[in-house]
């Protein structure tokens, strides 16, 4: 009897986006598939750090060309509604500015929670606690993005990201502004994640990541101007 084929969590299918900002990076024909449970490591070209993989896989930036499925599902062709509701099973940490201002952190890290879901607020909160605890948090702060420390805040956006057992998470550039010996502890949630049947995207434009031996098994791709590369495994 054949094995029941899966559907991939994302697939980029020769994607190409023209970036109109000066900032910005293009891509080209970017092709890849994430299945439940892999993760895929993308090293990012210092300079050219400011990739749109991250919004395309979230649908908030449609391709010029090619196209983007989430659970097979192509972006452009979902509704409004069906966007919201699959964006609610995404996890993100933002390379930059991923915050929002006039709510404090607390609020911040439950919000996706309390819209997409009709879990106990107190189930929410206790959650994301065990997930501040498991990044070196001694607890979620309850003040504003602007009050705490870059270190503190980034922690405070992985548990946002890992929140609510999301099917995809995003991870642009996670260790920026952390102590090195923090990217232990993201890794392991990310290979938890993914024993879950998680899929994870992952840029980085640093080393330790790169170089971690448990995320021996990730797929790799390297950034090389406006195309990506897959590296052979070794």
């Amino acid at each position: 009897m054949a094995a029941e084929e899966t559907t991939p969590v994302l697939e980029f299918r020769s994607v190409t986006i023209v970036s109109t900002s000066q900032l910005g990076a293009s891509i080209c024909e970017v092709d890849f598939t994430l299945a439940p449970g892999e993760l895929a490591l993308v090293r990012l070209e210092y300079g050219n750090e400011h990739t749109p993989l991250a919004d395309a896989a979230e649908g908030l930036v449609a391709p010029d060309g090619g196209e983007v499925r989430l659970q097979g599902r192509n972006w452009r062709r979902m509704s409004a509604d069906r966007q919201t509701r699959l964006r609610g099973r995404i996890g993100r940490v933002f390379q930059q500015h991923g915050w929002i201002s006039n709510l404090d952190i607390v609020e911040n890290i439950t919000l996706s929670q309390r819209h997409h879901t009709t879990r106990p607020f107190k189930a929410i909160l206790e959650e994301a606690r065990q997930l501040a605890a498991g990044f070196g948090l001694q607890d979620l702060p309850e003040v504003r993005p602007s009050r705490l420390h870059q270190r503190d805040l980034r922690r405070a956006e992985w548990v946002r990201a890992f929140a609510g057992e999301p099917l995809l998470i995003i991870l642009e550039q996670p260790l920026l502004g952390v102590p090195v010996e923090s990217a232990p502890l993201l890794v392991d949630a990310a290979n938890a994640a993914r024993a879950r049947g998680a899929a994870v995207l992952w840029t980085t434009a640093s080393t330790p990541a790169w170089n971690d031996t448990r995320l021996s098994d990730a797929r790799r791709y390297v950034m090389r101007g406006e195309r990506m590369h897959e590296e052979e495994r070794e």
